[in-house]
């Protein structure tokens, strides 16, 4: 019987021990590679959405906040500043690119942005089917939107105010309508309703308490089919004539001009690309403005990292444990069954079997089990990944996925055969001391 036939015997002579070691083995090393998986698919991200931007404008608050939710679409804003100062940066020269956008509503837990399609370019945004808006009320969904929510080209909806889970009313007055569904690209575009800035501002006129408009809610007027909005005349009318006679209908072109510049907000201003003194001069402006901050999201994704670095060491270190753990489980296993094939290994020896057959027998068992646990780990963290990977697309509108591979992935490889190495080390040294006399005349 060759070393491998013998080796494989005995691992399955011995199943309980076996399975008990290879789970173990697995289930720390698949929690590595999980880790390893996620690292590499979030810094991806975090490198493909904000590698161009150089520079955030956006209300006072938490900068990181300004940062994820602006660059990365994760979190709520910190607020809103008025378009009046992007428009006055627009007149500098040595601004080359700036790009506003607003947030504040969803629809079914997507994000909708108001923007400009130098947005869609920033990202190396394509039409896959449709067009780029151009009006408002017009909005291009993602490749994942689409899928998931079931819309394209020509369907219509209705969103809400609030950002994803916390929707606190819905904009009943006015529909969005698909006009472009974007190519997928792994970027942020693929998770996201884009529609042109002046509709965000649309959707929530006559929602300020100074307001001279306001939303009406007539049944009997044609607000809600046909997206008008209604000026209340003062004056006490009966019922039938507030509903006919008070309210002023408006086309969505005249909304826009009775809207105030006042009204008129962005809840950031993005910079692509923005160097040398152009960056410092529009970040000194920016923070010298009540109420503004500009933030560079470089050294705040650093923090975050540095932030979130101690909780995967522990994760990293319970990996590392569980593998520990497993080392000592293959180690007892392969002691054990040494003790109970003690007098199979001497009669081994009568009939011929060197002592370096016996101590590679021992220890291929243990790299036999490595391999197992290795090969389990493998499928564990990817069908594990996948899991996480819908959720966390889910919670944060980015891509994951466990069905990708990386070559780091095999350097575990050389760890479980270390592990199963050194666990079959004392008990193969043990098996190939052993006194075949001394054993036989026990028996």
């Amino acid at each position: 019987m060759n070393l491998f036939k013998l080796s494989y015997r005995n691992i399955i002579g011995r199943p309980l021990s076996t399975i008990l070691s290879v789970i173990l083995l697995a289930t720390g090393l698949s929690t590595a590679i999980i880790l390893e998986l996620t690292d590499h698919q979030l810094t991806k991200n975090i490198e493909n959405t904000g590698k161009d931007i150089k520079l955030v404008i956006g209300s006072k608050g938490s900068r990181i906040d300004l940062i994820l939710s602006s660059v990365f679409q994760v979190g709520n804003p910190t607020g809103n500043i008025n378009y009046g100062f992007y428009q006055l940066l627009k007149k500098n020269r040595i601004i080359k690119e700036m790009i506003p956008i607003s947030m504040g509503d969803s629809y079914k837990r997507v994000r909708i942005v108001g923007t400009n399609q130098d947005y869609i370019q920033l990202y190396n945004g394509k039409i896959e089917s449709g067009q780029f808006f151009s009006k408002p009320l017009e909005a291009n969904i993602g490749s994942n939107v689409a899928k998931k929510l079931n819309l394209q080209v020509g369907s219509e909806f209705i969103g809400g105010h609030g950002m994803e889970a916390e929707v606190l009313h819905h904009h009943d007055d006015f529909k969005y309508k698909v006009v472009g569904v974007l190519k997928k690209n792994g970027s942020v575009l693929d998770n996201i309703i884009l529609t042109p800035i002046e509709t965000v501002w649309i959707m929530h006129a006559g929602h300020n308490e100074d307001s001279e408009y306001r939303i009406g809610h007539s049944k009997k007027t044609k607000s809600k089919e046909e997206g008008h909005l209604h000026h209340d005349h003062q004056g006490s009318h009966n019922h039938h004539d507030h509903e006919v006679h008070n309210h002023k209908e408006l086309s969505v072109g005249e909304i826009l001009s009775t809207i105030k510049p006042k009204d008129k907000e962005v809840t950031a201003i993005l910079f692509p690309k923005l160097e040398g003194s152009a960056h410092v001069g529009v970040l000194n402006n920016a923070n010298n403005q009540p109420g503004m901050m500009a933030v560079d999201p470089a050294p705040e994704i650093a923090l975050l990292k540095s932030k979130l670095s101690p909780f995967i060491s522990i994760v990293v270190g319970i990996a590392y444990l569980i593998t520990i753990i497993a080392m000592f489980s293959v180690f007892i296993g392969l002691l054990n069954s040494l003790s109970a094939r003690k007098y199979e290994i001497a009669l081994m020896r009568v009939m011929g079997a060197s002592r370096f057959k016996v101590l590679a027998s021992i220890l291929f068992e243990g790299l036999f089990l490595s391999i197992l646990g290795f090969i389990l780990s493998l499928l564990l963290s990817h069908i594990g990944m996948e899991i996480v990977a819908s959720w966390m697309e889910y919670e944060y509108q980015y891509e994951f996925s466990g069905l990708i591979f990386l070559t780091e992935e095999f350097n575990y490889l050389w760890i479980a055969l270390s592990i199963g190495l050194i666990s079959a080390l004392y008990p193969a040294f043990r098996a190939y001391k052993t006194d075949i006399a001394k054993t036989l005349s026990k028996g």
